[in-house]
């Protein structure tokens, strides 16, 4: 196949390819693959060196720099790797060398056009390097290394950092009115080198109807930390940011019965509700000591939880029912009755299930649960996999990013309209 191109007059380019279709189907999509693939690189060549300077003396930093002339450099693209002669800048006094030209393109990591870097980081985001090496040689005909994307995926994630605090996300707009948003907080652990397993915190925002239905979430999350302090500050920003665009609707926090979630929530929400799935596993485990036989503690803990949920006093009910049986019991009563009496004792306040429901507030914490499972252990706790802690806070950068709906285009937005 050969591919030519043809500045015309008005400034727009065309390529050409010739084609002759032979051999099967699958070996005529590979020859057009490829063909489509040195389209790119050509295409990408005439479009970067548009981004260059004409030689004339520039400003960085507030310090003149004059050119040194062109260098040629390597970039990646999503159709492979391009050699560009672009103009290198110096000032007076010597120092660093730059090239404008990356900058005004937005190349990210100083070797990679932003959507090589989109693509790749994305990808990264959802499976190892290994993977995804494959992925982009099977897919897109596109041969890279494992180093490659673990460096510019780093480097995406360093971004993110930077303009974790800088950068605000626009909500989607809703097509129901929003009358209350559900705040949560939920902990999961990560593999870190040399030190075992460590707690990860992930937190969601979660917009409703008044009819219960979950519109939009957003998801947080943060890397193993000794204390919140990092992922309390990041939840902070995003209440806030939500706080500003919907001042008026109800706020509510949904947590399980850890003190801290209680101690973060109760400030930023008017109603706390413990999540009622704790609850029943307390239920669960009193119904193993009471005594019964199979069936009967099968009968009790069915119509425990049943109440629970659904009558205005279940809580206190079962509190007192606990108690009795407590009292009917000498100093040898399993610890985990004591245990439970002071769960109920603790949290009565939060468990007004039936009142809940019928304003249409979620009982269960099931999204910041499934957000442990989605944004931290699916990436984080493949099989084999050991991190270290800031590789960790990148990756959870990007996969909040990325399974928040909408974030993910919006951040490479600010990446093409404020550049690095």
């Amino acid at each position: 196949m050969a591919t030519q191109y043809k500045v015309e007059a008005d400034g727009s380019v065309t390529i050409t390819m010739n084609f002759k279709p032979e051999g099967s189907m699958l070996e005529q999509e590979e020859q057009i693959a490829q063909a489509l693939s040195e389209m790119g690189r050509m295409a990408t060549a005439l479009s970067i060196q548009n981004f260059d300077t004409d030689g004339r003396p520039v400003v960085v930093d507030n310090v003149k720099h004059t050119s040194r002339g062109k260098e040629k450099k390597g970039y990646q693209t999503p159709y492979g790797k391009i050699e560009i002669s672009r103009h290198v800048y110096q000032a007076s006094r010597g120092g660093r060398i730059v090239a404008p030209m990356e900058k005004r393109a937005r190349i990210i990591n100083r070797n990679s056009t932003p959507r090589f870097a989109q693509m790749v980081s994305w990808k990264y985001t959802q499976m190892s390097a290994a993977m995804v090496e494959e992925d982009l040689e099977l897919n897109h005909s596109r041969k890279t290394s494992r180093k490659l994307i673990q460096r510019l995926s780093a480097a995406v994630g360093e971004l993110a950092r930077e303009k974790e605090f800088e950068w605000e996300y626009e909500l989607p707009e809703f097509e129901e009115v929003v009358t209350h948003v559900v705040i949560s907080r939920d902990g999961t652990t990560t593999p870190i080198v040399g030190e075992g397993y460590r707690e990860t915190m992930c937190g969601t925002i979660s917009f409703y109807s008044g009819k219960g239905e979950r519109l939009h979430t957003i998801y947080t999350a943060c890397a193993p930390e000794y204390g919140k302090a990092t992922f309390d500050s990041v939840l902070d920003m995003e209440i806030e940011n939500v706080k500003n665009q919907y001042p008026k609707v109800k706020y509510v926090g949904l947590a399980d019965g850890a003190k801290d979630n209680w101690s973060y929530l109760q400030p930023h929400t008017s109603v706390q509700i413990l999540d009622f799935y704790h609850a029943t596993d307390y239920l669960s485990d009193i119904s193993l000591v009471m005594g019964k036989t199979d069936t009967k503690r099968k009968e009790w803990l069915e119509g425990a939880c049943h109440d629970l949920k659904h009558q205005r006093k279940g809580a206190a009910n079962i509190l007192r029912e606990l108690k009795h049986f407590r009292r009917n019991m000498d100093s040898t009563a399993p610890e985990i009755l004591d245990t439970t009496i002071t769960y109920f004792e603790n949290n009565q306040a939060r468990m007004k299930y039936a009142a809940y429901q019928k304003q249409g507030y979620p009982i269960g914490s099931g999204v910041t649960e499934a957000a442990c499972k989605v944004v931290a252990k699916q990436r984080l706790n493949q099989s084999g996999m050991r991190w270290n802690i800031y590789p960790v806070q990148q990756m959870l950068l990007l996969r909040g990013l990325a399974c928040t709906p909408g974030r993910w285009r919006q951040f490479w937005r600010h990446v093409d309209k404020n550049g690095l």
